[in-house]
């Protein structure tokens, strides 16, 4: 549109998102902090940081 080129890779998102999975999730095929939202994108998970004194 408008003459504009895309020429980067099409799936750079996912990749990120499954980098950063691997890194903080437990197990990053179950995750429970970055959720997919399916037709929209992703959301970050309300997390609970437990308290040490």
């Amino acid at each position: 549109m408008w003459g504009y080129q895309h020429e980067g890779y099409e799936h750079t998102v996912n990749s990120h998102i499954n980098r950063l999975r691997t890194k903080i999730e437990k197990d990053a095929a179950e995750p429970e902090i970055i959720l997919t939202v399916w037709g929209r994108g992703y959301k970050l998970a309300a997390v609970n940081a437990e308290h040490q004194p």
